[in-house]
């Protein structure tokens, strides 16, 4: 995707970040024609001994998507908060946009084991669990279900190559506007907004 460089985010804690709060993305990858296949699916960011970033993930084997993870480079996309900033909000501009922030990672695709498949699922299944009042876990599951169930996905891990992340987030603004659009968005108080107000908060702590 194109970043402005005022908007580009290098920051690879909050690049993390964002992706461990909104891990449900779109997986992306071409077929032998060119053709593009999108998933939306849940994701985990991990981080190997090594450095190296991966993202583990599956899809349903009726899925012809898996088949093309081999042809070339995959992308997954995550995206934020992101809210539609009024023109009316600012001193003397005119033009209103969008604020938002969102990932892409690049990398190659290859498929999981069954015993790798089946620890990326407890892992995710542990994650989403977690704030549950009586969480789940894999071991409950009885085997032959799990069984099943494993035959039925494919499980992959994307090997990171690339990281491209935008936070446009009003930057441009003089701290008045900048400040407006706080308000405003906090006046509006949906999750979206309240998100994009945190990020941008963070980025001008001096503004309250």
């Amino acid at each position: 995707m194109y970043i402005a460089k005022l908007h580009q985010e290098t920051d690879r804690a909050i690049i993390t970040r964002l992706i461990e709060e909104n891990g449900f993305g779109l997986l992306i990858t071409t077929d032998d024609t060119g053709t593009p296949h999108a998933t939306h699916i849940p994701m985990v960011l991990e981080e190997k001994a090594s450095g190296e970033l991966v993202l583990k993930g599956h899809i349903a084997r009726i899925n012809p998507q898996w088949q093309w993870f081999s042809k070339g480079l995959s992308l997954a996309v995550f995206n934020a908060e992101h809210a539609y900033i009024s023109a009316s909000w600012y001193e003397k501009g005119k033009i209103p946009t969008w604020n938002y922030m969102a990932v892409h990672l690049h990398g190659t695709v290859r498929i999981q084991e069954e015993a790798e498949v089946i620890a990326s699922l407890g892992g995710l299944v542990d994650k989403y669990e977690a704030a549950s009042a009586c969480p789940v876990h894999i071991s409950e599951i009885p085997a032959k279900e799990l069984d099943n169930n494993v035959k039925a996905i494919v499980g992959f891990e994307l090997t990171v190559t690339d990281i491209n992340a935008t936070f446009k987030l009003s930057q441009n603004k003089n701290d008045a506007d900048y400040q407006s659009v706080i308000t405003h968005l906090r006046e509006i108080g949906d999750e979206n907004a309240i998100g994009v107000v945190a990020a941008m908060e963070a980025r001008r702590p001096q503004i309250k």
